[in-house]
């Protein structure tokens, strides 16, 4: 732009300068220079000596310095005013297309809640005397729309991301972190979806990291998550293995390098340029039928930048890849990590101590899995809160319409009025009440897709204890808040007891997952007998909505079955019914019609399994027991007529709690044993068909 002037200016001062020297040297060669100068006489030549001379082009020379600096500091001065005023037209057009990104991913989760709203409401719709092809057809439609919004929703969230990191208002969120905890996070739902895949993941852990760190967590596990799913997404065979490894340790800092390689279809060397480009797909006929625009990487790269890390690749095409992300981290604490688990080992033989006291706190918890309920409320109870439970969406708004909650804990997926639906609903009552989304779907993309739809996070099922008390304790106000009493201290032992080791060598089940998962091995037993008593009602609904092609509430079931198999520790249970629960989803019926029979053939297999609960002491106890009076049992009988016309399950819990300590008559006792059961299905209509009898 402004190299002609400098160039004249240059070109000036050689000729100037070059002719100054040439006259030196004539100087030097006839001593004299001749001038000359008008008198009256005449002419006359006088001979100037070589001072005189030199004087005069020293003047010269001076006078032409002066006009180029004059000149030059004029056009720098324009020039740097030039550049001044297009460096503030691109911060403004930057600002401005950051506030309109902003805006406008704003703009568009407002058409796309709607969307998933509307498109729910289809999937309710009543279709009885509705032809079965027709109702298939809209049913499959609305699943699509259903994917099609959620990926959409996705990519809202990508764009607002690469966004914030262009206009520079991505800032760190750096916080004291657990390596364990990160891990704990980011491996479960990629092992689920590698497991889908028939993929072997494998995990190699650096013994000596140091176990507790400062930085920014969120953004390292956004970026590992994302280069694990790649590389799920990307491979069809074969494995993928994350390593983490310690590459150097200076006083109170670290340097971590998480490498992710895979067996997938690797990149092409002309490729790799564009592979950490915005926007930009690897068009090639062996992912012609994978998802996405490219957003990943790039945001990844640059969240590493910004932690002042990077993000490398190495591939070769047709055998696989490896990320690595190279980050430094300052050290908290530097007792090294040792063996690595996936599960929390956190939990103690001895008495358990929870965080928090808040007996002045109530929570509302919704799910309509039983087994769920009663695990969340166990895994409370010693906080002493208020815990209120319910089976759905419908009793959750009934049951805030008559009293006030610090927290609620909301099932995503409910027959019926599911979770989605439900916090939509609340809000427009009650915008600042905290609501925690419960799911089995741990997703990566979790957080922001229920913070998107009004939750205020979400907890993964089964529930770690020790999570949900950090969780809920995060939402309560500070007032309610008191230290745990030692005296109300309870036993979670991870031990079962002698006649029910047998449970560590029965098929099919983890008896140290289960514990786990139900908060102990008393709970862990409780659940077991919940799981068993309940197989032949569910493994029927689960048989006749399959028989009915309702793929809607057949995939809610198996949805359901997931979780409870989880906390019973029935990891391969889990597993089939995950597979089927996103063919559910993907309507693909092909896949339903093969492996369902299986899957009712194994989940009925349980009642072999676990047989042995059965205990013949109970019988022998009850005539030991104290006889219930007439009045206490009529008492019992229209306590119940109430409570079941309210749908309040801790109540009738209670009442029956404490029937069970009396010796009933044979008749009765039937009775009371077959509500117990019809109240673990929350099937209320039939608790009011036994009462009413």
């Amino acid at each position: 732009m402004h190299k002609e002037p400098f160039g004249q200016i240059k070109k000036a001062a050689f000729a100037l300068f070059a002719a100054i020297g040439g006259i030196i040297t004539a100087l030097s060669y006839d001593r004299a220079v001749c001038s000359f100068a008008q008198t009256k006489e005449g002419t006359v030549f006088h001979a100037l000596t070589p001072s005189m001379v030199i004087a005069v082009i020293f003047l010269m020379a001076i006078t032409g310095l002066i006009v180029w600096k004059i000149t030059a500091d004029t056009i720098t001065r324009k020039k740097d005013e030039e550049i001044r005023l297009v460096k503030k037209e691109a911060d403004r057009a930057n600002s401005a297309k950051y506030r309109f990104l902003a805006n406008m991913s704003h703009e568009i989760r407002t058409p796309i809640n709607t969307i998933m709203g509307m498109d729910e409401m289809i999937l309710r719709e009543d279709t009885d005397g509705v032809p079965r092809t027709y109702v298939m057809s809209v049913i499959n439609y609305a699943l699509d729309i259903r994917n099609a919004s959620e990926s959409l929703l996705g990519l809202v969230n990508d764009v607002l991301d690469l966004s914030k990191i262009e206009s520079g208002k991505m800032n760190l969120a750096e916080q004291e972190y657990d390596i364990r905890d990160l891990l704990r996070q980011v491996l479960p739902p990629v092992r689920v979806k590698s497991t889908e895949k028939g993929l072997t993941f494998e995990t190699d852990i650096d013994s000596h990291i140091p176990v507790r760190l400062f930085g920014d967590m969120g953004k390292i596990k956004q970026i590992i998550l994302n280069l694990l799913t790649n590389a799920v997404k990307f491979t069809q065979e074969g494995r993928l293995v994350l390593k983490v490894t310690l590459a150097g340790k200076e006083d109170d800092l670290c340097r971590l390098e998480f490498s992710v390689k895979d067996t997938g279809i690797g990149i092409k060397d002309e490729d790799m340029d564009k592979l950490f480009t915005a926007f930009e797909r690897l068009e090639d006929d062996k992912n012609s039928n994978i998802q996405g625009i490219g957003l990943g990487l790039d945001i990844s790269r640059q969240f590493a930048r910004i932690m002042g890390g990077e993000l490398t690749c190495l591939s070769t095409y047709g055998e696989g890849s490896e990320f690595v992300l190279r980050i430094g981290q300052k050290i908290v604490d530097g007792t090294e990590l040792g063996e690595f688990t996936e599960e929390d080992e956190d939990i103690d033989n001895g008495p358990y101590v929870p965080l928090f006291a808040a007996p002045d706190a109530g929570v509302l918890v919704v799910d309509d899995n039983p087994m769920n309920l009663t695990v969340i409320r166990n895994l409370l109870s010693s906080t002493g809160m208020n815990i209120v439970t319910v089976p759905g969406g419908k009793e959750c708004l009934e049951e805030l319409e008559k009293r006030s909650f610090h927290v609620v804990l909301l099932d995503h997926m409910m027959p019926g009025m599911d979770g989605l639906e439900t916090i939509k609903r609340i809000r427009e009552k009650e915008p600042d009440l905290p609501v925690i989304a419960l799911t089995a779907n741990a997703a990566t993309s979790g957080e922001e897709f229920y913070k998107a739809h009004g939750f205020d996070g979400y907890l993964a099922k089964p529930v770690d204890g020790k999570t949900l008390e950090r969780t809920i304790i995060g939402f309560l106000p500070t007032e309610l808040i008191k230290e745990p009493d030692e005296n109300e201290k309870i036993s979670r032992s991870k031990e079962l007891p002698d006649d029910l080791k047998w449970l560590n060598e029965t098929d099919g089940i983890s008896a140290k997952d289960g514990i786990k998962h139900s908060g102990g091995a008393e709970s862990f037993v409780y659940s077991l007998n919940m799981f068993l008593e309940t197989i032949d009602d569910n493994a029927s609904v689960i048989e006749k909505a399959y028989d009915e092609r309702d793929i809607k509430l057949f995939t809610i079931k198996v949805h359901a079955l997931k979780s409870s198999a989880r906390i019973i520790g029935a990891m391969e249970l889990s597993e089939h019914c995950a597979l089927l629960e996103e063919a559910g989803n993907k309507e693909d019926l092909e896949f339903i019609n093969a492996n369902t029979p299986k899957l009712l053939k194994e989940y009925k297999s349980f009642k072999e399994k676990l047989s042995r609960l059965e205990r013949p002491e109970e019988e022998k106890d009850k005539d030991l027991k104290p006889r219930i009076s007439e009045d206490e049992l009529k008492d019992a009988y229209e306590a119940l007529k109430e409570l079941c016309s309210l749908m309040d399950y801790d109540s009738i819990e209670m009442i029956l709690n404490q029937t069970s300590e009396y010796s009933l008559p044979e008749e009765d006792d039937k009775i009371f044993k077959e509500i117990k059961k019809a109240m673990k299905i929350f099937d209320w209509e039939k608790m009011e068909e036994i009462l009413n009898h």
